[in-house]
């Protein structure tokens, strides 16, 4: 049975639109923020239920949408509710639920799969964020006095699911910001690039797409090679591109251009050097070292910069840095700092030559 009933379908709400006034619009803001982590739950419980691959392109029953994602009708009506009132999803009637724009976002074969995205950080990721006041007071990284391990130890050793999870959330986002940031970078002299730490590969896929006459190599653990992106072991591609898998805190494949992105942010500065001490080592004449990174500011400009490097407080033990805590680390590892390029993303390319 079906239901053809339409709805006109809302704007997305404010995470708190309709919350009890408590004070003037200042006091009132922070407030809102402090509740935001319900409504953040709300959409991380529909992402990890995949409630919108379970909408087809016809109104679904509640009762026919909790058989196919396992979950109690009455507890789920009360989900749908919330997410409609977000305007995640259509209500055509009572019980009945239907796709809306941004619904189908969540879809998996949606063009970025918001849904990795939202999943990058499983249950570990709330748990972090959780210990937040006690990172701050110790200066310690949250998930290695959680787990007893560093992050990528725990995706190998205990949890292949979570990590698998998080490359692709990784892949998804680099999707989403790739046309701006590549956009921004000068790829003339280019011979050959190495995407250090990589993962799936969108970086070195859209860069060899785009530049037919360059070779890539894309570098990173054994996993994420493993996982690596069909396209680049397959026929055209699979001629201009090599997959090496290996530890950059001892070596790197050698290369005219070096890409790091948002991969130094999780060590501190002695393990950045390292890593840049490497691409030195092997780099060729006139090479470049270009670092796709967020930058902090005090102030910041804006509140995801600060929060990112929170996150890296947490997750990593890692950090944020300003432009000119780039400059130092790359005079320390034996490069010329070049300056940084705005991409329209939150990610700067951050830029070094060899000397």
């Amino acid at each position: 049975m079906t239901d053809r009933t339409t709805t006109v379908e809302k704007d997305v709400a404010q995470a708190c639109e309709g919350a009890p006034v408590i004070g003037p619009p200042p006091v009132q803001a922070v407030a809102e923020l402090g509740w935001g982590m319900w409504a953040s739950a709300v959409v991380q419980a529909g992402a990890q239920l995949r409630l919108a691959d379970a909408i087809g392109e016809e109104p679904v029953s509640i009762a026919e949408l909790a058989a196919a994602v396992d979950a109690d009708p009455d507890a789920l009506t009360r989900l749908m509710r919330a997410l409609v009132s977000f305007g995640i999803f259509q209500q055509v009637r009572p019980g009945w639920y239907a796709h809306s724009t941004p619904s189908r976002a969540l879809r998996k074969d949606a063009p970025v799969p918001l849904t990795d995205i939202m999943l990058t950080g499983s249950d570990w990721g709330w748990a972090m964020w959780g210990k937040l006041a006690e990172s701050v007071r110790s200066g310690k990284c949250a998930f290695v006095e959680h787990y007893g391990k560093d992050l990528f130890t725990y995706f190998a050793e205990d949890d292949n699911a979570a990590g698998a999870a998080a490359l692709r959330g990784f892949a998804a986002q680099s999707r989403a910001t790739n046309p701006l940031v590549l956009d921004a970078l000068d790829m003339s002299g280019v011979g050959t690039f190495v995407d250090v730490g990589g993962g799936h590969g969108s970086v070195v896929l859209s860069l060899l797409n785009r530049y037919p006459d360059v070779r890539g190599v894309l570098f990173d653990r054994e996993h994420a090679i493993r996982s690596a992106l069909l396209e680049l072991t397959s026929p055209p591609l699979a001629e201009r591109c090599t997959l090496v898998a290996g530890d950059c805190f001892e070596s790197v494949p050698a290369g005219d251009l070096f890409l790091i992105r948002q991969v130094l942010h999780m060590w501190d500065d002695d393990a950045c050097i390292t890593v840049l001490r490497n691409c030195v080592r092997v780099a060729r004449p006139g090479a470049r070292v270009v670092l796709l990174e967020q930058l902090v500011a005090d102030p910041p400009e804006t509140p995801w910069d600060a929060l990112m490097d929170l996150h890296m407080l947490l997750v990593m033990g890692g950090r944020e840095r300003t432009a000119e805590q780039w400059a130092d680390i790359f005079t320390r590892a034996g490069l010329t700092y070049s300056g940084v390029t705005a991409t329209g993303t939150p990610l700067r390319l951050v830029e070094a030559r060899v000397a």
